[in-house]
């Protein structure tokens, strides 16, 4: 099996230049009007003039809502606000987000908490323009540099059980990645950005985007993105003495290509991603890649119907090792691929009824590549593995004057884990000013195929099942001020946890229970000149948890470990001029703990890792007035504080430092269509 891809990538460059520069239909257009502009500052003012500045999300249930109405507690990121941040990539972009959290996994793989629950392998869903990222053996996205933020149009987050409508990789939350279309402007961009950290660059990084309308019923978008360099440039000194640069050990590259097609209501769509990265504290180096294919249509069957379909196929490496040859990396890697079906019906035979009822389903086939004898999943006794699934879900919607009441359930059926159930209950009220939510649901992890394999030999390991209550309350400030908080009680019954000792080596179990009580407090700001955000999230474990692996001395009861029990953000940019931007960011992370080797090895111990205030400033400047060049010049952390991420684990990894003073260079150019 070849992992260079080099025909994949010469044809994707090539389709992406001829795409970029071949002429788009004739048009009568002002070209001023035809820039591919990031168009949120135009979107917004547009939305005020209509006296709706709110962002319209699906992603709660089966029908378009304003976020205040959504029955879920959403967040969305829009792309003027991560303009406004500084964000670089993904991980940037979730910092936004009260109630997330970032850690780090083996091998240097980076996931997210959400309410202080770790949501790696399986546990938090990440889709692409609603298409799934989750790759299908362990169940993991990692966040990297795979999803390039120069066509993203908003990230819209659900924190909270989501299986009702999205299954069994959603129990703990949903990361939705919209990207642009022709919709939000026409024209194509490109960009490169430089960055700067302890002498020396840490990321170059290049890309094409664009959005084209063929006709009036056809339009195409496209994104090809290149980055390489290092993931940090830090130096640590280790619990022996031993330092560790990361500069040396830390060298990643990564490709992506995007491409949409619309005829009509019909979409098509295909992406590849694709990034290596070699791990800090070891000799080897990690691939993972995806390429998803997606195929939907939206047709209306009558004034109080409509059918939504979809198709997909994903064809990934999960975690990959390369550069190695030690048996134990090489027999676990694997490939897999996924095809699934989605029909969905919507009967709205009434103003304040409706009715919308679904079916999924996936197969999914993994193979080992490491033809040697033993080299086997355990389910099978061969070197493939195949897991079919499906599942019908429904929901009824009331709405009224009194508010808005929503009733789900969703029942799935997998051929190697057994069957699930999942119920919601949500009602939101909206008056004047205010608006008001209460949610109950429930939700349930499916095992995935590495969760059944590692399994313990005298049984196979269950589906966990998360309870989560939830309160929000939000007010309207004028037309631009947004004020929400939201108070939650998750209960996790029979968590999946990974364990590793000696004599079992890699294994997964069954807890008891697991669980956090909290809230999240967010602040958004918007008007044609400015930008404000500010958010605060803090969580405790419950009282109930018995979960050894995360669980810290009952004098440090309040947090879990390697996960920060506060979290605390302000971002504000600001036109001083026309021609130009300024923005700054504060964050801050309270103390963190984790097991760490002790100095000689022989050992573990409980490390404190103190908290952390981290400021970003830039600029960004447009000294033509067409505002076809952007040059914007970035320093993250001002003060060059030593920054970590550990593993919320006992797994006494070591930790990942992260870069310290970093300069940015961006410029951007843009193209008339």
């Amino acid at each position: 099996m070849s992992l260079n891809h080099t025909p994949i990538r010469s044809t994707v460059l090539l389709g992406v230049f001829i795409a970029a520069c071949s002429p788009a239909s004739a048009q009568e257009r002002n070209p001023e009007e035809r820039l591919l502009l990031s168009e949120a500052k135009t979107l917004l003012q547009a939305a005020q003039q209509q006296g709706r500045a709110q962002a319209i999300t699906s992603i709660a249930d089966m029908e378009g809502r304003e976020v205040r109405e959504a029955p879920a507690h959403v967040q969305v990121i829009s792309a003027r606000q991560i303009e406004a941040s500084g964000a670089r990539d993904l991980y940037d972009v979730l910092q936004l987000v009260p109630g997330i959290t970032v850690a780090r996994d083996v091998d240097d793989v980076i996931g997210v908490a959400v309410h202080g629950n770790w949501a790696i392998e399986g546990k938090c869903l990440f889709l692409l323009d609603g298409k799934q990222l989750n790759e299908n053996d362990f169940g993991t996205y990692a966040l990297g540099n795979r999803i390039t933020l120069a066509n993203v149009e908003r990230v819209e987050v659900v924190l909270g059980p989501g299986s009702v409508l999205h299954g069994g990789y959603a129990a703990l939350g949903v990361i939705n990645i919209v990207t642009r279309n022709a919709d939000h402007g026409t024209g194509s961009r490109a960009g490169v950005q430089l960055g700067h950290s302890n002498g020396a660059l840490t990321r170059t990084s290049a890309h094409i985007t664009g959005a084209h309308r063929l006709s009036r019923n056809q339009d195409i978008t496209y994104l090809v993105s290149h980055t390489r360099g290092n993931r940090s440039n830090a130096q640590r000194v280790l619990a022996d003495s031993t330092l560790l640069s990361f500069q040396d050990s830390t060298a990643t590259h990564a490709n992506t290509f995007h491409f949409n097609y619309r005829w009509k209501n019909l979409r098509a769509s295909m992406h590849y991603m694709e990034e290596t990265f070699r791990v800090s504290d070891a000799q080897y180096t990690v691939q993972l890649r995806d390429v998803v294919f997606g195929l939907e249509q939206k047709v209306r069957l009558g004034k109080p119907l409509e059918l939504t379909w979809r198709l997909g196929h994903a064809d990934q490496l999960p975690w990959y090792y390369i550069n190695s040859t030690a048996p134990e990396r090489l027999a676990s890697n694997t490939s897999n691929q996924r095809s699934n079906g989605h029909v969905a019906l919507a009967y709205k035979p009434l103003a304040w009824l409706a009715l919308r009822i679904g079916l999924q389903g996936y197969r999914q086939h993994s193979e080992y590549h490491w033809k040697e004898p033993g080299v086997e999943f355990v389910m099978t006794g061969t070197p493939e593995a195949v897991m079919s699934d499906g599942a019908v879900f429904g929901e009824l919607g009331v709405n009224g004057k009194w508010g808005n009441l929503l009733t789900g359930y969703r029942i799935e059926s997998n051929s190697l884990s057994g069957r699930f159930a999942a119920p919601r209950l949500a009602y939101t009220k909206r008056f004047g000013r205010f608006h008001a939510k209460a949610m109950w649901s429930k939700a349930f992890k499916t095992p995935t195929i590495m969760n059944l394999n590692y399994g313990p030999e005298e049984g196979s390991v269950s589906a966990e099942y998360v309870t989560t209550t939830e309160g929000e309350l939000g007010v309207q400030l004028g037309k631009t001020t947004w004020i929400t908080a939201n108070a939650y009680h998750t209960v996790i019954d029979d968590p999946i946890v990974y364990v590793f000792d000696d004599a079992t080596l890699d294994n997964y179990i069954n807890r008891n229970s697991a669980g956090t009580e909290g809230f999240d407090l967010r602040i958004n700001r918007e008007s044609k000149t400015s930008v404000v955000l500010a958010g605060l999230g803090i969580y405790r474990p419950l009282g109930s948890t018995d979960l050894p692996e995360i669980q810290l001395p009952d004098s440090l009861s309040f947090a879990f470990e390697g996960l920060p029990n506060l979290q605390a953000f302000a971002a504000v940019s600001f036109d001083p001029i026309p021609a130009m931007s300024v923005r700054a960011r504060a964050s801050y992370r309270s103390a963190m703990w984790s097991t760490q080797a002790t100095a000689d090895g022989s050992d573990t111990e409980l490390a404190e890792w103190p908290s952390e205030l981290i400021f970003n400033a830039g600029v960004g400047l447009r000294p033509d007035k067409s505002d076809r060049l952007i040059i914007d010049l970035g320093c993250n952390n001002l003060t060059d504080t030593a920054r970590t991420l550990v593993n919320p684990m006992r797994n006494a990894l070591t930790p990942f430092a992260l870069n310290g003073r970093q300069w940015l260079l961006t410029l951007t150019y843009k193209f008339v269509q």
